[in-house]
């Protein structure tokens, strides 16, 4: 007669309370670290750790509805930064060349 062997394996309700348990302590570290509830949101689905009747799509439509005008700032900045860096190059490579035709005029005369 072969060897008494017992069942060794979690109940599934024990596998659930522990997946629970992960799930908040993740969604608690999630929230800690966003800068909004936007960020905060989008982490915790991406890890598949929302809570339950969270659905991002949702969100992310509402966030759009009620603050549409960062993202149109955000491009009219980022021109500017590259045109005051164009024109600062610019004046840097006019300068230059004046420099330089002053001083090989000085040597001929």
């Amino acid at each position: 007669m072969p060897p008494k062997v017992t069942d060794s394996r979690p109940t599934p309700e024990a596998l659930h309370a522990v997946e629970e348990k992960t799930a908040h302590a993740a969604s608690r570290i999630v929230a800690t670290y966003a800068n909004d509830f936007l960020d905060g949101v989008t982490l915790m689905c991406m890890l598949g750790v929302e809570p339950e009747g969270l659905v991002y799509r949702k969100v992310a439509a509402e966030f759009e509805e009620a603050d549409p005008k960062p993202a149109k700032r955000a491009r009219k900045a980022a021109k500017k930064t590259t045109k005051k860096a164009t024109k600062k190059t610019a004046k840097k490579a006019t300068k230059k060349t004046t420099k330089k035709t002053t001083k090989k005029t000085a040597k001929k005369a």
